[in-house]
């Protein structure tokens, strides 16, 4: 009745250890981030409307990838959409700040 070869019955597993469990969750890579932070960065350099415009367009791109990755409900990469709007909204501020708004503030258009 000692029933010495057999193992201790495993311990209940607590409901705390289940709320780290990520294993269906969505997942960013560092790679992602990287991206993100060197095309904010990039645009840091040249005026803070066109970092807060590039910011902006990566979280929407963020934000249609999770749309997507609901509609199909399989894997899909993070960096497309949000690169390609982040790198054009960088681009279209760039040129319409500093090709057509800056050179009519230094002529004091708008004043």
């Amino acid at each position: 009745p000692g029933g010495g070869g057999r193992p201790p019955p495993p311990a209940a597993v607590s409901r705390e250890d289940d709320d780290f469990d990520l294993q269906d969750g969505i997942k960013l890579g560092l790679g992602d981030f990287i991206f993100y932070s060197m095309l904010v960065g990039k645009a840091a350099m040249t005026d803070t409307m066109t970092s807060a415009a590039a910011f902006l367009a990566i979280l929407a791109g963020l934000g249609l990838t999770l749309a997507c990755l609901s509609a199909y409900e399989r894997a899909l990469p993070a960096l497309p959409f949000s690169i390609a709007l982040g790198v054009s909204f960088y681009l279209l501020c760039l040129w319409v700040m500093e090709g057509h708004l800056v050179p009519l503030a230094t002529r004091n258009v708008f004043y």
